[in-house]
This record gives structure tokens, sequence and C-alpha cells, in this order.
């Protein structure tokens, strides 16, 4: 009894470990998609020409500036054109969102925790973003 009791308690934290699938899509749509769709895309929605930031899909949230950079880079919030908007440092020519809505600091920090992380991003419906008003009426 006493061997297997260490591998009993093993077994619970293998099911939590963080940075499973399932918990980068949970965060991504608990804490995430929720900011972006009621922050951002109400401007980067695809309406913009390429390759203005289009934060709708992650084939097009993933795509590189007219600069060449990445608007969002996983692993790298510090590199992240995004992370340099919404903090509106760097050289970024406007900074997001505007000033009357700008993120909180746990806003951005989720964000940049996120892409740490390596920025998951789920696919089909799940990863499909839409424009929200935010319940200041943005």
């Amino acid at each position: 009894m006493r061997r297997l009791l260490p591998l009993v308690f093993l077994l619970p934290a293998c099911a939590i470990l963080p940075g499973t699938d399932a918990e980068q899509e949970h965060y991504f749509l608990t804490e995430v998609k929720p900011i972006l769709q009621q922050h951002c895309l109400r401007c980067h929605n695809g309406s913009l020409p390429a390759p203005a930031l289009n934060l709708t899909s992650k084939a097009t949230a993933f795509q590189r500036s007219a600069s060449g950079r990445q608007y969002i880079m996983p692993e790298d919030p510090d590199c992240s054109l995004l992370i340099s908007a919404v903090q509106r440092g760097g050289t970024h020519p406007k900074m997001m969102p505007r000033k009357d809505i700008s993120l909180t600091e746990d806003q951005i920090g989720e964000l940049r925790e996120w892409i740490e992380d390596g920025a998951y991003w789920p696919t089909g419906p799940k990863g499909i973003l839409k424009a929200e008003i935010g319940p200041e009426g943005q």
C-alpha cells in the first residue's frame, strides 16, 4: 500500500497541470477573448485594408504588420506590437485603444501572460471573435 500512495497523489496533479490545451483554451475564452472583443474589435475587425491588424480569427491576428513585425509573437510579449500598443509604449504611431477606453493594468497583464504562455488561440467557432459593446457603452 505504501508504494501505491505516491501514485495516487500524482494522478490528480497530472490532470490539472498548468498549460494544458484545455486550460489554455479556458484562459483564452474567459480572459483574453472578452478583452479583445470589448476593447479592440470595434476597429480591428477586418474593415481596414491589409496589413492592418484584424483580430477576428487566429489566421488574421497572427499576421505581420506592414513593417514586418508580428502583432502577436507567442512567448514574447515584449516583441509583440499588440502589447506595445496597449501599454502605449514603443514607436507604434497610434497607441491603442483610444485613450478614453484604455485597458486596465490587469487587462494588459492578462494579455501579456497569454502571449508569454504561447498565445493559444482555439480553432473553429470558439476562436472566432465578434465585436461587443462594453458595459460602459463603448
